[in-house]
């Protein structure tokens, strides 16, 4: 008997051996979860660690917007996070931010970009977190929440808790994201794969653009998860951290400011803050991981886009980390009232067209009316552009092109043009 006994334990240790040597990192950190009350959110710890954030050039996926390579997600660099820290396991959930807005009060305040119209989109103040055009549930990924949205939601939890709950750094989401992967998506090179792991686009979907729209019936889908909409969180397989939907269902905010690549990007998994954050705020706030709205390879762990950090839309919604952190992860930000400027209401009373344009359509797309620092390029042509094809990358919107008539965008960028001083 009691050889038996020794035999099986050590086959135990030489199975548990086994499982340790092919994955990157010890098993234990897949099931070390903890949650801080019954309303919080479930959190794995994840391990301090290195790995290559961005996408080599090799490897660029096409962007689908575009039909070329993506160029904001590189250089390709060695980024180390010293310190563990924990991470949510799901996307918060409709249920989690009710409560949240039950507890406080808390009102979102200003409209959300919606997807329902037929190839086009619509910024409308009928649509917010709790009615977001379409049915949901409790346990859906809430969307419709701007970056403050977020932090005020955060703020709420480490009240609740005594705990540092705070937004992941865009080096820290993409490491928890990888978790120990090298290629654009989590489960590896397949793209075949995702109807799996993550709820992307699929048949059905509402449409973001008439590019969009033609590019389903031609190129179809690599698959039919079942979901065109959102999906309940965790109904995916998980990555190897044991984390759902990091990949596609809703993009998530983090922590830092947007910039057009990494070059100059911090290498140690702080946030990358602007130089004039501590009064302004960011110009633009970073998304990750893509939606239920985007095709696969826009919801790699790779892609990023640019946001107006007050932008809401029905697609984006947030992930908490707690604890870890090292540098600029938890800085002071200006508030919601102190970057918005002299806000839009004015511009909506106003007899000018371009204002009123501007009011209707852009206050999902900026945060400050006077701040755009010339971004796109402060000419005419350059201001129509950008506003008929949807950014360039450093910021990506949808192409108002397909909402808006030629003589309204030269409208509209003429009075942004005299806004900013830039005749």
């Amino acid at each position: 008997m009691k050889s038996n006994r020794r035999f099986y334990f050590a086959v135990g240790h030489l199975f548990l051996f086994a499982v340790l040597v092919a994955s990157p990192f010890p098993a234990a950190w897949s099931a070390n979860e903890f949650q801080d009350c019954p309303s919080c959110p479930v959190m794995v710890n994840l391990p301090a660690g290195s790995f290559l954030m961005g996408t080599a050039i090799d490897d660029r996926l096409t962007d689908p917007r575009t039909g070329k390579p993506a160029t904001n997600d590189g250089p390709q660099h060695k980024v180390s996070i010293d310190n563990p820290f924990a991470v949510g396991k799901y996307e918060i959930t409709v249920d989690q931010f009710a409560a949240f807005v039950a507890a406080t009060g808390y009102q979102t305040t200003g409209p959300c970009m919606e997807f329902s119209p037929e190839a086009s989109f619509n910024i409308s103040e009928d649509v917010d977190w709790d009615r977001p055009g379409f049915e949901q549930t409790g346990n859906a990924p809430v969307g419709c929440v701007s970056f403050f949205d977020a932090r005020a939601y955060i703020a709420w939890l480490k009240d609740t808790t005594g705990e540092n709950y705070r937004l992941p750094s865009e080096a820290e989401w993409e490491y928890a994201a990888r978790a120990g992967s090298t290629g654009p998506y989590h489960w590896g090179d397949d793209r075949m794969q995702v109807c799996t792991y993550a709820n992307v686009r699929s048949a059905g979907a509402h449409t973001i653009s008439k590019r969009q729209l033609e590019s389903d019936r031609i190129d179809g889908f690599p698959c039919d998860d079942g979901m065109p909409l959102w999906s309940p969180t965790g109904n995916f397989e998980p990555n190897d951290f044991g984390l759902h939907d990091v990949q596609g269902n809703t993009w998530e905010w983090v922590a830092d400011c947007n910039h057009k690549d990494y070059v100059g990007a911090p290498t140690d998994g702080s946030a990358w803050r602007d130089e004039t954050d501590s009064k302004d705020g960011c110009q633009f706030g970073v998304i990750r991981g893509g939606s239920y709205l985007n095709l696969v390879e826009r919801s790699s762990v790779t892609v990023r886009a640019g946001r107006p950090q007050t932008g809401r839309a029905t697609n984006m919604g947030f992930r908490v980390t707690r604890g870890g952190g090292t540098g600029n992860l938890v800085a002071p930000l200006a508030s919601e009232e102190s970057v918005t400027g002299p806000g839009l209401a004015a511009f909506a009373e106003s007899d000018d067209v371009g204002a009123r344009l501007f009011s209707d359509n852009c206050s999902a797309c900026h945060m400050i009316p006077t701040a755009y620092r010339g971004i796109y390029g402060k000419d005419q042509v350059s201001v129509e552009t950008t506003i008929r094809t949807g950014g360039n990358s450093v910021m990506s919107m949808p192409e108002f092109g397909e909402l808006l008539t030629d003589e309204e965008i030269s409208a509209l960028a003429e009075f942004v043009r005299a806004l900013n001083g830039w005749e």
